[in-house]
Order: C-alpha cells, then structure tokens, then sequence
C-alpha cells in the first residue's frame, strides 16, 4: 500500500509538471507564478523516488498505527485552516502557528515546537521579503 501511494503521488506530481513548467518562472521584481509549483512538483517526485528505493531496499513490513487515521485527519484539516489562514491573517503568522500546532499537537513534541516554528518562519520571511524581495507582511491585521 505504502508503494503504490508513492507511485501515485510521483505520478500525478509528473502530470502536474507540464502546467507548472508552462507557467513564467520569474516577474519584473519577484519570482513568478511558475517557480514554486516547478520546485514543489520536482521535490516530490524525487523524494516519493528516493523513499520507494529505500522501502524497496528494506526487508521489515511497515505497520500501520492505530492512531494513524485520526492523526491523518487532524493533518488534513490543519492544512486546510492554514490555507485560510494564509488569506485572512497573513503568511508568515499562519506558518508559524501552523507548524507549532502540528509538531506539539500532533506529533506531541512540544521540546521543538516554538524553536522549529520560529525558526522556520523567520526563514520564509528573510528568503521571500528580505532577498527576493516579495512584499509581504508578518500579520495582515498589522
């Protein structure tokens, strides 16, 4: 089961990629509209072929957790509020909060949820808004 859903997200991510690559890859001031689905598709393409080498290389049977199916929903639904969140509070604000929610909700480890958060929210604004210059700001309200 666990192959055949690598198979089918490096699938579709490849049916994907033609839209993506048809897309401008960069604007007057700022990267365009085809730059982060181009990236985005090409990660995961290699990592779903990097993990089905690597399951195919091993020998042990995954088991799948009894807790698996609700922590997949919590994940489904949290990445849905961070969708709306994104239009309606900010970017970077909502990444924050979402990563720390899913790492001290979800995964239950709350010794790295700020720092993780923090630091990768701190590392979305510097790339987008300091170096390539994209304006956007902390929080909407702000």
């Amino acid at each position: 089961m666990y192959r055949a859903f690598l198979v089918i997200m490096a699938v579709i991510a490849g049916l994907m990629m033609p839209e993506a690559l048809a897309l401008p890859k960069d604007a007057q001031y700022t990267i365009g509209p085809g730059f982060l689905p181009s990236i985005m598709l090409g990660a995961t393409i290699v990592a779903c072929l990097i993990l089905l080498a690597l399951d195919i290389r091993s020998k042990t049977d995954a088991k799948i957790e009894g807790n698996a199916v609700p922590r997949l929903v919590l994940y489904v639904i949290s990445t849905a509020l961070l969708i709306f969140a994104m239009e309606h509070v900010g970017i970077i604000l909502s990444v924050i909060v979402y990563i720390f929610c899913v790492i001290f909700f979800i995964e239950k480890n709350s010794a790295l949820s700020a720092k993780v958060a923090l630091v990768t929210g701190t590392g979305i604004y510097l790339i987008f808004h300091t170096w390539l210059q994209v304006p956007m700001s902390i929080c909407n309200f702000f």
